[in-house]
């Protein structure tokens, strides 16, 4: 089979910046690390005439910026006036949801060159916050047109949101329960679990020169409850627990093989993009009949694989997006990698370790990627994105060697095969009776004190969520809760509903 090289996606170059200054009036702004990680990319690329030389700005949404038109404003601080600018949505798969549509782009002809960057600069607007400074970085009115839109529910309903299941934090807390459950591990045997696979993360973001806390620490040190590593919602202290707070900036290029060759890279020099596949799940947590699986993830990989002619058992590093263990753990079981796999999970350091910014830690993972696969260290790495709560997926694979005896062929069916296949489970606002615990976790103030805690209940066939009682929130810490039966009825003091033992 012969292959036109000019339809064959690369990452031909990379680039990222980790901002060290603390003093937040001298502090780079976003954009200026944006801009730092996007020349670092092109000089990567050889790409000739540099930054003017792109023909697509695509900008990983920013929380540490207010502007209308950042991605536009990008453009032309690089130099780039003939240039499709736009801005993305929100999600911690986006930037390799970006990497897959600079592909599908490639696969059409037309040899063009894609700059994906992003940057979160909000340690310093935290500095600046705590110092009263203001900052005077560039801004203007209104917000940009974002691509895909950003949802507006933010991927939780208003059960979830009326029971505290709002942030990440108590979200993927929750399905660490129910992964416990299904490994049959008591509290603290899953401690131990979580402490050695957080350690295997953590080990990687002390070699990584770009990482914000590079510390190295035990699995025991990692989940054991001090006054530095409170508990944040059980199981998960701070230490395991994604950190957005970050001054951080990371670029990639997108183009074909024959245009990476012609600005003179060799041929092993690229990060073939051999894979890629994108899918949503069930949308809101509640309402997927298992929490401790993602359909949607599996499909995802599984497609990609399969589109780059690989499977599991050839891929030789994987970066699984470790915002908190959970994420890691559902990644892992997908892929079918047991806890003993020497493989790296890995090329970053996870976001609690080298540290999460916003949208774009993927980015970071993409330029590890490349610079993993140069250094000669395989041939072959698997990207995970994931966004929201196991909801959006995207996945990548990559490899050094270019694809001659595969050519990428992305399933334009997958998501409408899910959303065929999907089922979802209807969820009350209230209820009241006998119901059996599926997942739970307990959220703690920052004084250290377990709050109320919050159950998802299966009630006939329905879904409810719960606070807890005092008795039934200990229950949660001491036992394994998942198949608990209690009984649950509006809360005395509302709103929303209360659980207690049955």
């Amino acid at each position: 089979m012969t292959i036109d090289f000019t339809r064959v996606p690369v990452i031909a170059g990379a680039g990222q910046h980790t901002n060290r200054e603390a003093n937040p009036t001298v502090a780079p702004d976003p954009f200026d690390l944006m801009e730092t990680a996007a020349r670092t990319a092109a000089a990567s690329a050889l790409l000739p005439d540099g930054p003017a030389a792109f023909t697509h700005i695509w900008m990983v949404h920013s929380l540490s910026l207010r502007h209308a038109d950042p991605a536009g404003a990008l453009a032309r601080r690089l130099g780039a006036e003939r240039v499709e600018a736009r801005c993305s949505g929100m999600g911690g798969s986006i930037p390799q949801w970006l990497v897959d549509r600079a592909a599908d782009e490639v696969a059409k002809g037309g040899q063009p060159r894609i700059l994906i960057v992003g940057a979160e600069a909000l340690a310093t607007r935290r500095r600046a916050k705590k110092a009263g400074v203001r900052l005077h970085w560039p801004t203007s009115e209104g917000w940009p047109e974002t691509w895909p839109p950003i949802e507006a529910d933010f991927g939780v309903n208003l059960v979830e949101r009326t029971h505290g299941l709002e942030q990440a934090t108590t979200m993927y807390a929750l399905i660490e329960s129910a992964l416990a459950h299904v490994a049959g591990h008591d509290p603290a045997t899953h401690r131990l679990a979580i402490g050695r696979l957080m350690e295997r993360c953590n080990e990687v973001a002390t070699h990584n020169p770009n990482a914000w806390f590079p510390t190295q620490r035990s699995a025991d040190e990692l989940t054991t409850v001090s006054t530095e590593n409170r508990m944040i919602c059980w199981p998960y202290p701070k230490y395991v627990n994604a950190v957005m707070e970050v001054d951080m900036a990371a670029a990639v290029v997108v183009t074909d093989a024959t245009t990476a060759r012609q600005w003179g890279l060799g041929r092993h020099e690229v990060a073939y993009i051999a894979g890629w596949a994108d899918a949503k799940e069930v949308w809101y947590l509640s309402e997927r009949p298992e929490v401790h699986r993602s359909p949607a993830l599996a499909a995802c990989t599984a497609s990609a694989l399969d589109s780059a002619g690989l499977g599991a058992e050839d891929i030789e590093g994987f970066d699984l997006y470790a915002c908190f263990p959970s994420s890691i753990e559902v990644a892992r079981q997908t892929l079918g990698l047991a806890q003993t796999d020497p493989r790296p999970l890995t090329l970053t350091g996870g976001l609690p370790y080298h540290g999460g910014p916003g949208s774009n830690y993927v980015t970071h993972a993409l330029v590890n990627t490349l610079n993993w696969l140069r250094a000669g260290k395989g041939e072959s790495v698997l990207v995970h994105g994931n966004g929201f709560f196991l909801t959006t997926h995207s996945v990548g694979v990559y490899r050094s060697n270019d694809p001659s005896a595969h050519a990428p062929a992305p399933d334009d069916q997958l998501q409408h095969r899910l959303d065929a296949a999907a089922t979802t489970l209807p969820v009350d606002d209230s209820a009241e009776g006998s119901a059996t615990v599926v997942a739970a976790t307990v959220p703690y103030d920052r004084a250290g004190d377990a709050q109320a805690g919050i159950v998802l209940l299966n009630a006939g066939g329905r879904r409810t969520l719960a606070r807890t009682t005092a008795e039934l929130t200990a229950a949660v810490m001491e036992t394994d809760p998942v198949g608990l039966r209690v009984e649950v009825g509006p809360a005395p003091q509302g709103p929303g509903n209360l659980a207690a033992l049955g």
